[in-house]
Parts: structure tokens; C-alpha cells; sequence
């Protein structure tokens, strides 16, 4: 892909689709731009980038325009040893990667990772693997929750050096330092199956966490009254059936959709909603409308969904909000994080996002990775958090509408 965006960089405009081909009889044609090809959305992110950063375009794609084949070769070696892969970062300077194994690494490890144009380290003997710690933390997380006196908790993990946090508060405000050492002695965390994985749970006098209703993703989501709501994220199917996800938290019975830039509305209503272990994800009907496999982008702007992914830590991914815009600079703090009622989450490296912005898409170019949830405060910093699309069919039995 970087060598694609090189040359596609070369153009002074990104090239648009006014009404692509139909997929099929019932396919509609979309009756917006529509960027079709992959690299111009691509190139169009790292400009926005740019932007945001205050860097050239040329800056932009030499410290991330290689990282889409970077996730794509973590995808393909987590999907391929879910029992041994021990995560992967990009290095903050934005030059290089790396890919850990619980143990031995895979013989296709070093095959892959040598197609990446930036040196990726491939990292063996880490001693645990991600889902371990994945599993370790939602054990620790729900297991503080039902503790008595417990009115919140918070957690993420390090892939680097296996260590679980969690942070809980405590029902009733505790200022005496024995008292929160009293607290923490009954907490009884659970032990890791895993001794390699260490866990830490501390007292936080408040697990700050919020959702942003009133949102988008790819349209806006009105309540019927007409007050300013949520939005979707990506269409989405069952078998045959077609519908559109949001957040779970943004879940009335009924909903008005809306377009961008018209004031004409269906009423969609919701089918199933999940606020647990695998995320903040609800979908509903397409009411008296068509569902297409496109998204809104930016403000009028719509993209094919070609592909989904799970996130990796460093990566630079964009989202769209009702409120904040079409955002390109966001990037991954961590994945699988839990907080309140929810686990598998992801969380970005500062918030980027505010009310009215819940439910909207995370995506990088023409691949979908989340739904926008809120924010939690994590390390003592206020982080913008997403559900991963890949937990969809486990959380309800869905999946993204792609092309």
C-alpha cells in the first residue's frame, strides 16, 4: 500500500465516484461522492493527518502510510495462532514495529513481517500471549464489579511487560490511606492462570467514564421527538437481513435516521443491543430505507467498506463524530480495555471526541475497525474508547455489511 500512495500522492486531488456501479439487483446507487478506490482513502486520512499534525503530506505518509500493510500482517498472524500471538505496537517514533509470541514464533512470521517497508522485530519467548491477558483482565474487571462496596471499575493491559491494571472505586469516598489499604486487602483479585501475567489492582478515588449521545457514524440518529441523538457507524447484516449499528448505549426502541444535509427522516427500529464483554454495540432496522455498504466519512462524504480489522497498539486510525468532524490523528493506546459494564474495548491515545459523537465509525481509508463508545480515564489520562467490529458476531450475531 505505501508504494500505491506514493504515486497516488503525486495527484493534486483524491478522485470521486459520483454514482458507482450497483453490487447486484439490490444494490443501491449511491446518490453521493463516493471515494471507490482504497489508496485515495487512504491518502485522504494521512492528508487530514497532516493536517492535524502540522507536517506535509510527504511527512505524513513516510510515518504512516506503511502501517496499513503492518496491521494486516498482525491481523493475519493473530487470526492464525490466537493461542500464541502476544501483540504488536507500532514504535512511537513512528519508524518501526514489532510482533510478540507467547513462545517459539511462527515460521511465517519472518516471511511476513519482511514485506513490511519499516523494520518489524518479531519478539519470542514473551512467556504469555494477548488472550491471556485478554481473559486475565475481563476475569479481574467483572470480578471487582461484583465485589460489595465496589461502584466502578477500570482496567487495561501492557503487552510488553504482561501486566494487568485495574483501578477501583470504592462506593463510599475513602480519604484515610489505612482505609483504602483495608479496601484493597478484601478486593481478592483473581490470580492469573498464567504466572508470566502479573495483576495490579489499585484505589482510584473516582473511575471517570462517560458516554457521548447525541452522535453519528454514518447518518444522524435523532430520538422521535426530534431531539439530536446518535448515529451509525456501518451497515451491518444477518444471513439476508440488513440493519445499521450504533452503540448499545445509544438504544431507544425506536430512532429517526437521517442523511446528511436533509431533513427527511425513517424511523428504524432496534433489534438487539450488547453493553458487556464485548463492547458499547446495538443495530437496528433500515426502516423504509435501502442498506448500503457505504459510510459517511466526513460530512457528505461517503467510503465502501472493503475490509474489517482488529486494532493494533500505535496505529493511527480516523473517526467521524457529529459534533468534532472527520478526525485523522487518532491513534491506539490500548485494546481489550475494560471498564464499567464493558471489556474489549479500545482506548486512543488522548480524546479526540465529545458529545454527540457516540456511535459513530472508526476506520482507517476503506476498512472498518470500531464503533464509537466515550471516553474513560485511563493512566490518569482521558481517552476517546471504541467497540471492535471483529466482536460483532460474538456480542450479536452480526457482521459488517462489506463490498
Amino acid at each position: 500500500m505505501l508504494r500505491k500512495l506514493l504515486g497516488v500522492a503525486v495527484a493534486a486531488t483524491v478522485a470521486i465516484s459520483a454514482a458507482p456501479a450497483a453490487y447486484g439487483d439490490t444494490d443501491p446507487v449511491e446518490d453521493v461522492p463516493t471515494v471507490t478506490d482504497a489508496a485515495q482513502a487512504e491518502l485522504e486520512d494521512l492528508r487530514q493527518l497532516a493536517t492535524e499534525e502540522g507536517i506535509t503530506l510527504d511527512e505524513a505518509v513516510a510515518r504512516y502510510g506503511w502501517q496499513d500493510d503492518f496491521v494486516a500482517v498482525a491481523n493475519r498472524l493473530r487470526d492464525a495462532h490466537p493461542d500464541t500471538y502476544a501483540g504488536a505496537v507500532v514504535a512511537e517514533d513512528g519508524t518501526s514495529g514489532w510482533i510478540a509470541f507467547k513462545g517459539e514464533a511462527p515460521a511465517t512470521a519472518a516471511e511476513l513481517t519482511a514485506a513490511v517497508p519499516v523494520p518489524v522485530k518479531v519478539v519470542a519467548d514473551r512467556g504469555y500471549s494477548e488472550e491471556e491477558l485478554r481473559q486475565t483482565l475481563r476475569t479481574t474487571h467483572f470480578g471487582m464489579l461484583e465485589q460489595p462496596g465496589v461502584a466502578n471499575s477500570a482496567g487495561e493491559y501492557d503487552i510488553e511487560t504482561g501486566v494487568v491494571t485495574v483501578e477501583v472505586e470504592p462506593a463510599e469516598p475513602l480519604t484515610d490511606p489505612e482505609a483504602k489499604e483495608r479496601f484493597l486487602a478484601r478486593l481478592q483479585p483473581v490470580r492469573a492462570a498464567n504466572a508470566a501475567v502479573k495483576v495490579e489492582v489499585k484505589v482510584a478515588d473516582k473511575v471517570e467514564m462517560g458516554t457521548e449521545a447525541y452522535i453519528r457514524g454514518g447518518g444522524y440518529l435523532d430520538k422521535t421527538n426530534g431531539a439530536t441523538w446518535c448515529t451509525t457507524a456501518f451497515t451491518v447484516k444477518q444471513g439476508s437481513a440488513r440493519g445499521v449499528a450504533t452503540a448499545a448505549h445509544c438504544g431507544e426502541s425506536k430512532l429517526r435516521y437521517l442523511n446528511h444535509g436533509t431533513s427527511s427522516y425513517t424511523t428504524i427500529s432496534r433489534k438487539r443491543r450488547h453493553s458487556g464483554g464485548h463492547g458499547d454495540v446495538g443495530w437496528f432496522t433500515t426502516g423504509g430505507y435501502t442498506a448500503a455498504r457505504t459510510f459517511y466519512y466526513n460530512r457528505g462524504k461517503t467510503r465502501y467498506v472493503d475490509d474489517t480489522r482488529w486494532a493494533v497498539q500505535g496505529v493511527a486510525i480516523s473517526n467521524f463524530g457529529r459534533t468534532t468532524g472527520y478526525k485523522g490523528s487518532p491513534k491506539v493506546h490500548r485494546i481489550n480495555v475494560c471498564y464499567g459494564d464493558f471489556c474489549d474495548m479500545v482506548a486512543m491515545d488522548k480524546h479526540y471526541t465529545a458529545g454527540g459523537d457516540s456511535g459513530g465509525p472508526w476506520y482507517r481509508g476503506n476498512t472498518a475497525y470500531g464503533i464509537h463508545s466515550g471516553y474513560v480515564v485511563l493512566g490518569g489520562k482521558k481517552r476517546s474508547t471504541f467497540s471492535e467490529v471483529r466482536y460483532l458476531p460474538q456480542a450479536l450475531d452480526i457482521s459488517v455489511f462489506e463490498r
